[in-house]
């Protein structure tokens, strides 16, 4: 995770399966948050895939407390207890 000025960055796996489950999440989290800009940044399979979530100061203070665990849903990564 990269901090930007108004939000964050997520490295992932540059394969096509992680490319379509950030597209399904996307499309659910935009029904529910509507105060945050997506950016999805890819190219080809050797290269990673980058998820930009942007938006207000209060966006971002939302994605430092309640995204991450959804973010680790698409990363495979279990949770931190």
């Amino acid at each position: 995770m990269t901090e930007l000025a108004n939000g964050f960055q997520y490295r992932f796996p540059g394969d096509s399966e992680t490319l379509r489950l950030i597209q399904d999440w996307i499309g659910m989290e935009r029904k529910c948050c509507p105060f945050l800009t997506f950016s999805v940044i890819a190219s080809n399979e050797e290269e990673p895939i980058l998820l930009q979530l942007t938006g207000s100061e209060e966006a971002k203070a939302f994605l430092r407390t309640e995204i991450q665990s959804n973010i680790d849903i698409i990363t495979r990564v279990p949770p931190s207890s």
